[in-house]
C-alpha cells in the first residue's frame, strides 16, 4: 500500500511538471521589433557603449537622446575628464535591426 501511494505521488508530481511545461509556450505570433524601434533598448546599449570609453564610468549622467527612436541616434551627456572636471559630450550611435555601434565619441 505504501509503495503505491508513493508511485502515485512521484507520477502526480511528474505529470503536474509535463503539463505546465507544455501549457506555458512563451514564442508568440508577434515578430520582435527591431532594436531601432525600441527607445529602451537603445538607451540601454548606447549608455553600454559610452561607458566602455570613459575614464570613470560611474561619472555618466544622460542629457538628452535625439531622436529616441531611429537607425542613428545623438546622445549628449556629461562625464568625468582626467582633471575631475565635467564635460559636456557628444556621441553618435548607429543601430542596425539586432546591433549598435559607436561611430563617433566627442
Amino acid at each position: 500500500m505504501k509503495k503505491t501511494f508513493k508511485y502515485f505521488i512521484l507520477c502526480a508530481v511528474l505529470g503536474f511538471f509535463l503539463l505546465s511545461a507544455a501549457g506555458s509556450d512563451d514564442s508568440s505570433n508577434e515578430p520582435s521589433k527591431p532594436l531601432y524601434e525600441d527607445k529602451y533598448a537603445i538607451r540601454a546599449t548606447a549608455e553600454s557603449l559610452i561607458k566602455k570609453n570613459l575614464r570613470d564610468p560611474d561619472s555618466y549622467q544622460l542629457i538628452e537622446i535625439t531622436p529616441e527612436t531611429g537607425k542613428v541616434v545623438t546622445v549628449r551627456y556629461r562625464a568625468k575628464n582626467g582633471f575631475g572636471g565635467y564635460n559636456v559630450c557628444t556621441a553618435v550611435v548607429s543601430c542596425d535591426e539586432d546591433r549598435m555601434q559607436l561611430i563617433s565619441n566627442e
